[in-house]
């Protein structure tokens, strides 16, 4: 008990270490790629903060692990924003474009978060179908939606490999289950490269 408190309280103090350092460099040089890297790195802090906490004691139940989940992608500012900013753009006629490179750090954070939740899936830490209720809209709004498609994850598609293997899994549960996925006429996976749908593809099969 006391060495797991001591591994919790390390990794606490050089999360906190680390991100005031990139806080100060953003400050400093107001650099977009700084700016990018702190928020990723806040968010997979926030979700292995969850994970370390359910380590730690083993007390709490699928459910409040899911539960804690949720609660870290909706406190996190850079998700909500952009989830609000993604909602507001589906409920309009879609003619106006209101993604830019502004929105470039909250994209790669938002990414991030379901990277990392593809990695508790593989692990068995967590099961796909724990995480579809609360999760599988913002999953599709986000990586089908056309705009954002254009301005990051397309350009950038080699760094989101494991979302894109996520999204092939997710999408396959979903059909399983005749239950429908959002945004399926821009689906991702019609438009990375080939050779990376390959990759997807060859890894499914191990």
């Amino acid at each position: 008990m006391i060495k797991d408190r001591i591994k919790y309280s390390i990794f606490t103090m050089c999360a906190v270490i680390v991100l005031c350092s990139i806080g100060a460099l953003v400050f400093l040089t107001h650099d977009n790629w700084v700016v990018t890297t702190i928020t990723t790195l806040t968010t997979i802090t926030g979700v292995f903060a969850v994970w370390l906490q359910m380590q730690k004691g083993k007390k709490l139940n699928e459910g409040e692990f899911i539960l804690n989940l949720r609660k870290q992608f909706v406190d996190n500012p850079h998700l909500f924003q952009l989830t609000l900013k993604l909602e507001k753009y589906d409920r309009s006629d879609k003619k106006i474009n209101p993604f830019n490179e502004d929105d470039i750090s909250d994209i790669a954070a938002y990414m991030t978060f379901f990277e990392v939740m593809y990695m508790l899936i593989k692990r068995d830490i967590i099961k796909l179908h724990m995480i579809d209720l609360l999760f599988a809209f913002h999953f599709f709004l986000l990586i089908n939606n056309p705009r954002i498609q254009e301005i990051e994850l397309i350009p950038c598609q080699d760094y989101y490999i494991d979302v894109y293997k996520l999204y092939y899994e997710w999408t396959s549960y979903r059909k399983s289950k005749n239950m429908p996925i959002y945004g399926q006429d821009n689906d991702i996976l019609t438009k990375i490269d080939e050779r990376l749908l390959m990759q997807i593809y060859k890894g499914m099969k191990k």
